[in-house]
């Protein structure tokens, strides 16, 4: 059971980062205007 809590962990970091770096993608031309 800790496991699957770890990998369940893993899932949504990796889902914050993919959020996170298109956050970065979409509002970076808007930050250096």
């Amino acid at each position: 059971m800790q496991r699957k809590k770890w990998f369940r962990v893993f899932i949504y970091l990796m889902l914050i980062a993919m959020i996170g770096s298109t956050l970065l993608i979409v509002l970076e031309p808007l930050l250096l205007r």
